[in-house]
């Protein structure tokens, strides 16, 4: 995750079908958005993103975020606007953020009353990113490619792999891998998660993190090693090896 002064920017670039918000639903602004950050709950932010954005955003890392701003910056003392740009459909907000521990810019656009971007730029928070709130979301992943490997669905293999990574991997050797997988342990596998391994870099930031899975079978158990790498605020499946 390549982050310089603290820049965690979600812009989405996207021809999106027109999209009536309820009529009940809440306003969204600078206010409400840090409002819900300093709620530090997960669902109340996602739940004022557009789908498309919502889906580009793992919730452990968010929640991550979230206490990260907690943590380093503190409570907001006062949101002081900068410039709004107002379209039919868009709206477009800067301001200067005074929290108790540091200050902030902070941009938001809105599309139809959904976030579709949001920024923070603090020195604060630079490298915020430690890892994950949880990692069962990734551990889950990673048994759903092993099971998919295991039942020859190379379709589904490729669906849980990172795009670029999917496009790489073949059927041929998704299929070696499978009978590698039946040499070892034989029929009826089971898929155990163990632990994890972060690989952390000299500045703090996440490299990269191995789940570790016992597979088991009726003729004996091999141990497999998921990698994945984070990219804004998405974990990605990037490879996997039966060391």
């Amino acid at each position: 995750m390549k982050l310089t002064v603290l820049s965690v920017l979600f812009a989405m670039l996207f021809s999106i079908c027109s999209v009536q918000a309820q009529s009940d639903a809440e306003t969204v602004d600078l206010d409400a958005f840090f409002a819900a950050v300093e709620q530090g709950e997960v669902e109340p932010l996602l739940g004022m993103m557009h789908p498309q954005l919502a889906r580009q955003i793992d919730p452990p890392i968010l929640e991550a975020w979230l206490q990260a701003v907690a943590f380093r910056l503190g409570k907001v003392e006062s949101i002081i606007p900068d410039t709004t740009l107002v379209t039919d459909a868009r709206q477009e907000f800067t301001a200067d953020v005074v929290f108790t521990k540091g200050t902030a810019v902070a941009e938001l656009v809105l599309l139809k009353n959904n976030i579709v971007a949001f920024e923070i730029k603090s020195a604060s928070l630079t490298n915020w990113f430690q890892r994950p709130t949880s990692l069962s979301l990734y551990s889950e992943r990673g048994e759903q490619f092993l099971v998919s490997l295991a039942d020859r669905d190379f379709s589904a293999c490729r669906a849980v792999l990172h795009e670029k990574v999917a496009k790489k991997v073949n059927d041929q050797y998704l299929n070696e891998s499978a009978d590698l997988l039946v040499q070892q342990v034989g029929g009826r596998p089971q898929f155990n998660y163990q632990q994890a391994r972060l690989t952390v870099l000299p500045d703090e930031r996440v490299q990269q993190m191995e789940l570790i899975y016992e597979i088991q079978g009726d003729r004996g158990s091999v141990r497999c090693e998921m990698a994945f790498r984070f990219h804004g605020m998405q974990g990605h499946l990037v490879g996997f090896r039966f060391p």
